[in-house]
């Protein structure tokens, strides 16, 4: 993993944390499951333009 890639994810980490600390429970688990939702649904389509 190149370093801009270790950067962002520890940048992208830190603002998620912020996120989360503001959010009720219920709303913690809507967004993780949004954004597992939306991470599943990239990397199908990067496999399918890799296949």
């Amino acid at each position: 993993m190149t370093k801009a890639a270790k950067d962002f994810l520890k940048s992208t980490t830190t603002n998620l944390d912020a996120v989360l600390a503001a959010l009720t429970q219920e709303e913690q688990h809507d967004l993780l499951d949004a954004l597992a939702g939306e991470v599943e649904e990239r990397s199908d389509q990067l496999a399918e333009e890799d296949g």
